[in-house]
């Protein structure tokens, strides 16, 4: 499962580095209901990986508190870091009945989704908005198949609460 970090504050408005720009106080809400929803649609077995960023890391600690799972940051998921070999390479030491979760940024996950998918050329076949997350299925090195695309709003409201 790919998930894309839930909305942050403007980057223009942000006076630290971009790696602390936090969630927003409604990203903080919508990541708590995008984990709810989440939460029933994974393994029993997930390991959950996510970029050293605030926001993903933010993003990330609802679902691992649902999930009970730990949180381990992973440089290759900060923006502009290419993650293919080392979605691979954890992908084989799965246990059969898991799950691996990255929460990350664009235009990253997206070029990573797509490139599971078997798109050729750098080929964009999903956009990941804000908070949305896919679930993708099948054997790597892939092709992979998408069993699912979900908006962020989608999520909200499959937790029960008003998309914001």
């Amino acid at each position: 499962m790919l998930i894309r970090h839930a909305q942050a504050g403007n980057p223009g408005d942000w006076e630290g580095t971009d790696r602390d720009r936090p969630l927003t106080a409604k990203g903080q809400v919508s990541a708590v209901r995008m984990a709810q929803a989440l939460g029933e649609m994974l393994p029993e077995s997930v390991e959950l990986l996510c970029s050293p960023y605030l926001r993903a890391r933010q993003t990330a600690i609802p679902l691992s508190q649902a999930l009970d799972v730990p949180i381990r940051q992973k440089k290759w998921l900060a923006p502009g870091q290419p993650a293919g070999l080392e979605v691979e390479s954890l992908a084989r030491n799965l246990p059969a009945d898991g799950g691996l979760v990255l929460v990350g940024h664009e235009p990253d996950l997206s070029l990573l989704a797509s490139c599971l998918l078997g798109a050729a050329g750098g080929r964009s076949l999903v956009h990941m908005g804000k908070g949305d997350a896919c679930g993708l299925t099948g054997q790597l090195p892939g092709p992979m198949q998408l069993d699912w695309h979900l908006p962020r709003k989608v999520l909200e409201r499959m937790a029960g609460g008003a998309a914001s």
